[in-house]
């Protein structure tokens, strides 16, 4: 996989014009690997984690079937991982084209949000398609509401669709700007955090009016969120100052920013043990933080390229999707120790 995340330079312009074809936002910065940062107007560069470090893998956890789906970009497979034996069971049909996974552990459905302008809804039971909802873009954010029967998912031009999860349909979309990144839910308060990429500010949605209520400034370049619903705390990883902001979600206020010793990549929650997870690509090591202190009080090394991060709460596992050599590993939350590896189906290097 490494091989696909080298790209010959050119322009930027050309750069951007042949990403842009690609519609999506995780083939834009795989396509611009081996840049050093994000060119602005006044010629000034920011800093990010290089090349496609920077972007999310698509991976997700249903804590009620113990099962963890995770998806292995060079063959367009989602292979279905079993919690209790760390061993794929199943693969998820191809050309699904991942750009997102997202859970509804009660109705044991997997989303997944294709490159091809669709949204694919699976059925966690059987492994099988249920039904494809067409968007109007190129998705490249999906999150899931379980309590409020909602699914959102926003696309490359900044368009947030919101599915209402019964029937499969678009029930109303909304701008949030463009190149969305990431986007997480907290179910008890019934808002929507999205980050796009380039800007420094986190949208908050209201999920009764389906309206934008705030913008929360975070830094330089939000690149993943996470959202704990006992605290009503939000944590935003900053791909350029190597940080994660921690947003009090009662003030949409920033209250505290923990620097990290890299460039992060994605991020996780345990709200059973208040632990935050923050992959970082640029050192390859996941930094573990105390969501009380607000401190680090831990790293674990895995190496390579870890892109993607989710946990299961009920097992107090962590899972690390690694971009370099596709494969899965499992954290143990309890001493932070790595106790599987687990290929992805059809995966090559």
């Amino acid at each position: 996989m490494a091989q696909r995340r080298v790209a010959r330079r050119r322009p930027w312009h050309a750069r951007l014009t042949a990403c842009a074809l690609l519609l999506g936002l995780a083939a834009l910065l795989s396509a611009c690997a081996g840049e050093e940062g994000e060119s602005r107007s006044d010629g000034t560069v920011t800093p990010i984690a290089s090349s496609a470090r920077a972007v999310p893998a698509p991976l997700a956890v249903n804590a009620s079937s113990n099962r963890i789906y995770a998806a292995s970009e060079s063959s367009d497979n989602i292979s279905v991982i079993d919690g209790a034996s760390n061993s794929v069971v199943a693969a998820l049909p191809a050309g699904l084209f991942p750009h997102a996974i997202d859970v509804d552990p009660k109705s044991n459905r997997i989303y997944v949000a294709s490159g091809r302008s669709k949204l694919w809804v699976i059925d966690g039971a059987t492994n099988s398609v249920d039904a494809s909802i067409a968007l109007g873009g190129s998705p490249t954010a999906l999150a899931v509401n379980p309590d409020a029967g909602r699914v959102y998912v926003a696309d490359f031009e900044g368009t947030l669709s919101i599915i209402d999860a019964e029937s499969n349909a678009v029930v109303a979309t909304l701008p949030v700007g463009q190149n969305p990144v990431a986007m997480a839910v907290n179910p008890s308060t019934n808002r929507i955090y999205v980050a796009t990429y380039g800007s420094p500010e986190i949208s908050v949605i209201d999920g009764e009016s389906n309206s934008v209520i705030a913008k929360v400034s975070v830094g330089e370049l939000p690149i993943a969120v996470a959202v704990s619903s006992e605290t009503n705390r939000i944590y935003v990883a900053d791909g350029a100052a190597g940080t994660v902001g921690v947003i009090d979600g009662s003030t949409n206020t920033l209250i505290a920013s923990v620097k990290l010793s890299g460039m992060p990549s994605s991020l996780a929650l345990n709200p059973a043990t208040g632990r935050i997870y923050v992959a970082e690509g640029s050192t390859d090591v996941i930094s573990v933080l105390d969501g009380a202190s607000n401190a680090v009080i831990g790293t674990v090394a895995v190496g390579g390229s870890p892109r993607g991060l989710a946990v299961n709460a009920a097992t107090n596992r962590i899972y690390v999707a690694r971009s370099l050599t596709a494969d899965v590993l499992v954290i143990d939350g309890a001493t932070n120790a790595i106790i599987a590896t687990v290929a992805l189906a059809g995966a090559s290097e």
